[in-house]
């Protein structure tokens, strides 16, 4: 199953490691993220879980019959998994308690993402829809190997609970069963399909590391008026 991992992640060249690696995953690492920096990316990311769950179900809704059977304990695992209750949580320890629940909110970074992932969805094939999402997994999956070894007993409550959702079981459980779907179903393409998703992976890479990006910056705004503000 590494291998075609591996592959999608060699086509990326260095873009894999930025993303793994960034400013702000390693200060979540070192234990010197601010508080600012967390709740920018919550904030930005609570609105767009629901997106999540959709673009997986239209992927779900083209697969084949026996497709479907390979993804089924995938579909299973991922099925009334509440990522959003977790992150109003950890928001609320960071003293927030007005949030937005409308798409509005978005600012470019985040609405670039989503709109790459909603185009793939209703434009490509069930593969290329959860090679989209595949960084997110993959990449949440590794950043959680390197933060396992790391002492949160004095962290902030929001960082404990934050490195806890990196570090659960759920992620590497999750990854191993979305590959095994996916690891079949691409074994029998054509190259030229492919490369192709060789192309979606680095796309959606690029996103995940423009979303970091704002967040590290912590600014991100639409020119003009009609941003929404904490």
């Amino acid at each position: 199953m590494a291998a075609l991992t591996e592959r999608l992640k060699a086509y990326t060249g260095e873009t894999w490691a930025a993303y793994i690696h960034h400013p702000w995953i390693d200060a979540i690492v070192e234990g010197t993220l601010s508080d600012e920096r967390l709740r920018f990316f919550l904030l930005q990311d609570l609105p767009y879980l629901a997106d999540y769950e959709r673009i997986y179900n239209l992927a779900f809704s083209k697969l084949t019959i026996d497709q479907h059977r390979q993804f089924r304990p995938f579909m299973q695992m991922i099925a009334g998994f509440d990522e959003g209750a977790t992150e109003i949580e950890m928001l609320r320890l960071l003293g927030c308690n007005d949030f937005p629940n409308d798409y509005w909110a978005a600012l470019p970074a985040r609405e670039g993402y989503m709109n790459h992932l909603v185009r793939i969805a209703h434009e490509g094939t069930a593969i290329q829809t959860l090679t989209a999402m595949l960084p997110c997994s993959v990449g949440f999956t590794e950043i959680g190997d390197r933060l396992h070894a790391v002492d949160i007993s004095g962290y902030h409550p929001a960082f404990q609970k934050w490195i806890e959702c990196y570090r659960r079981p759920f992620q590497g459980a999750h990854v191993d069963a979305l590959l095994d779907g996916l690891v079949p179903a691409v074994e029998g393409l054509p190259e030229s399909e492919i490369e192709e998703l060789e192309r979606i992976f680095l796309r959606s890479t690029q996103h995940q590391i423009a979303v970091f990006d704002a967040a590290w910056r912590l600014s991100d705004d639409w020119p003009g008026p009609g941003s929404w503000k904490e």
